[in-house]
């Protein structure tokens, strides 16, 4: 094998007591919650996040506005918001390069990490929720999982998707990152 193999087997070695449940959900919800910290220590340190709250503020705002002009068509108004698109459309464009910035830093460790979790549970079930969902969205068995006689069982895939959509904002939040605020 080559060195890059060996190493990633090296590490799912390490990891193999953790390869089924319980320990399998435990471990996904730390990685989880350690990529998210990763991700809000880059966010921080490499874009201002001061000017990005003030800038989104200003976006809704205008957005709003165009709301407003769009419903009563006053053509004043339409066009006062149509002079400010450009400035708009800049402000955009600068908020979604300064969130690229810290992706750099946050993909090495997540690519490097989902390798090692992928060869540590290699497509086994790691964590199951107690009712049938594939009765409900069949497409998810084989997607996400497959039924079990307990419910349905997560694959790793699944189960971090469940996850980080679930933590995910639960701990910017703190952080004042979230992105519903």
């Amino acid at each position: 094998m080559d060195p890059w193999s060996d190493f990633i087997l090296a590490i799912a070695n390490l990891f193999h007591p953790m390869a089924t449940p319980p320990w399998s959900g435990i471990l996904i919800v730390l990685v989880n919650i350690g990529l998210a910290l990763i991700s809000i220590w880059a966010t921080n340190k490499f874009t201002d996040v001061e000017k990005m709250k003030q800038d989104m503020a200003e976006v809704r705002a205008w957005q709003d506005k165009m709301k407003a002009a769009r419903k009563t068509m006053d053509p004043v108004a339409l066009q006062e918001v149509m002079n400010d698109q450009g400035r708009i459309m800049r402000i955009n464009s600068s908020m979604m390069s300064a969130r690229m910035k810290p992706m750099c830093y946050f993909y090495i460790p997540f690519i490097l990490v989902f390798t090692i979790l992928g060869a540590v549970f290699q497509g086994g079930i790691v964590a199951v929720i107690p009712f049938n969902i594939d009765k409900v969205l069949p497409f998810l068995t084989g997607m996400l999982g497959a039924p079990t006689a307990a419910g349905f069982g997560l694959s790793f895939y699944g189960f971090y998707l469940l996850v980080g959509f679930g933590l995910g904002n639960l701990i910017r939040k703190p952080f004042g990152q979230s992105l519903t605020t």
